[in-house]
């Protein structure tokens, strides 16, 4: 049908009336991002905070995916209900050290998801936060702040050093809680200017950034995560619709940090606590 009407075939993906057939007609649809394409995962829990499936069990059916290099991320203080300490996490960095590199040679990078406050602020202080390889900042409350006052939060989160990437940005749930009421274009233009990447989070009631977000962020030139923000071993699995998801928003593997080689993503996080 496409070659009927002198098109090359145009990926389901990118079917949404948003320029991909002028786009085809010039020839200069993206080629855009592939599961195989991902070489890790930069968003994932244990059992230590609220995942079901110890660190050990998560740590192996990455490795079986084949991944190059595998993020644990879990909950900071400020989400109280998990009941996080320095302890606890300075105990999970010793283990995930000792199991880096026992899986097919995958390596391992120690993270957490930090909370980002009403004003924007970070669990934990930069000293501490110095000693992560990766720090994950989403919003887990507070959902109802004006636009103006949402917008800064954010930003300011963006301009914290030790951000690497803004998690689930809009914090909807479909179905069941829209997105955050806040200027996406000076939040999106924020993460461009300060090299924070956004994520696009694959649990399939999230799907977040969604693919219209995901294809300003992208014009605006922000740098992207596909992950799974996996609280189990079958979570790992659901990076497929991350995938759908990047693609909607015309991603290339270029523009999503975990295509990168590990050098490369070992750069940009330490890139963005220069800034």
């Amino acid at each position: 049908m496409y070659a009927g009407l002198g098109l090359p075939w145009i990926p389901p993906t990118l079917r949404e009336d948003r320029g991909e057939v002028e786009a085809a007609v010039r020839g200069e649809l993206p080629d855009v991002v592939e599961e195989a394409d991902i070489r890790g995962d930069l968003h994932t829990h244990t059992d230590l905070t609220d995942g079901l499936a110890p660190l050990e069990d998560m740590v192996r059916t990455a490795a079986e995916r084949g991944y190059r290099y595998y993020a644990v991320t879990d909950h900071a203080p400020n989400l109280y209900m998990q009941r996080m300490t320095d302890e606890k996490i300075l105990a999970q960095r010793e283990r995930v050290r000792e199991l880096d590199g026992a899986h097919h040679g995958m390596r391992l990078l120690h993270g957490t998801e930090l909370n980002i406050g009403p004003d924007g602020e970070v669990d934990w202080p930069g000293e501490f936060l110095d000693g992560f390889d990766i720090c994950v900042a989403s919003v887990h409350s507070h959902f109802n702040l004006s636009r103006k006052a949402m917008t800064r939060r954010l930003v300011r989160a963006c301009e914290n050093p030790h951000v690497n990437v803004v998690g689930h940005p809009t914090t909807r749930l479909i179905g069941r809680r829209h997105g955050l009421d806040a200027d996406w274009d000076e939040v999106f233009d924020a993460c461009a200017r300060t090299g924070t990447a956004l994520e696009v989070n694959a649990q399939p009631d999230r799907l977040d950034l969604g693919g219209e977000d995901i294809l300003n962020a992208k014009r605006r030139g922000a740098r992207f995560a596909v992950s799974t923000d996996a609280h189990s071993v079958i979570h790992l699995g659901y990076l497929r619709f991350g995938i759908g998801t990047a693609q909607r928003g015309w991603l290339t593997p270029g523009d999503v940090i975990n295509t990168w080689p590990l050098a490369r993503l070992r750069r940009f996080l330490r890139d963005g606590r220069a800034r």
